[in-house]
């Protein structure tokens, strides 16, 4: 019999029957750090490339296989949006550019143009840091255009949606040049991967009426509250 060295359970075997513990241990080396960030973030059967592959090809029943249970292979949604993001705010840095010319405001007066010279510039400086912002704001109209989930499932939903979305806007930003708040490719894949999920047999038009509107709700509150806080502060 093995005491497991994370649970104390005891059994035999070369894995925990409780927390799936491997009986043996290996020493910390920096090949088994290296071996295991890969096994655990590139692994084909439950990793950063699974959701990456089962996203593209089967987004439906890859998150509805999640949301009721079917999880063991599935990368964590929050998890998969986190490390999008980031390696989203990586390359954007290695390839920083201005977004927002505010210098045409600066000749204006007045309250109206301040506070717009203002936000103007809190958006173009620091709005890709609350990308993950809009994964609420998405799932605040989803959850009011298709009811058929809780608000917690919908925020997983959209964590897989928007996660997968920011890796397509990596690879649209080489090309474009659009960082993924302003990327026209990564709002109409939000779109289609949100249709391609919420979708019913024989209700097409009205799940891309509704996921049309769900996004570009999320988006527009998104904007504005970078004004809102301006006005506020002021």
């Amino acid at each position: 019999m093995t005491n497991c060295l994370n649970c104390e359970t005891s059994y035999k075997g070369n894995f925990c029957p409780e927390c799936g513990q491997k009986s043996t241990v290996e020493k910390i080396t920096f090949s088994f750090l290296v071996n295991d960030f890969v096994s655990r973030f590139m692994d084909i059967d439950k990793g950063m490339l699974f959701n990456l592959q089962y996203l593209t090809t089967s987004p439906k029943k890859t998150v509805f296989d999640y949301i009721h249970g079917k999880r063991k292979n599935v990368f964590n949604p929050v998890s998969y949006a986190l490390i999008a993001t980031s390696l989203n705010l990586i390359i954007i840095s290695l390839f920083e550019m201005h977004w927002v010319d505010t210098s045409k405001f600066e000749n204006f007066e007045g309250e109206l143009y301040s506070n717009s010279y203002e936000a103007g510039k809190f958006i173009g400086t620091y709005i890709k840091f609350f990308w993950l912002l809009n994964i609420v704001f998405l799932s605040l109209f989803s959850r009011l255009f298709f009811k058929t989930f809780s608000f917690l499932e919908h925020i997983t939903i959209n964590c897989f949606i928007v996660g997968h979305a920011t890796l397509l806007g990596i690879l649209s930003y080489t090309i474009l040049r659009f960082p993924v708040v302003f990327d026209p490719v990564v709002f109409v894949y939000i779109i289609l991967l949100s249709f391609m999920i919420f979708q019913k047999k024989g209700e097409r038009f009205e799940t891309i009426i509704a996921s049309t509107f769900s996004v570009f709700f999320s988006y527009l509150l998104f904007y504005i509250i970078p004004f809102i806080i301006v006005f506020l502060t002021k």
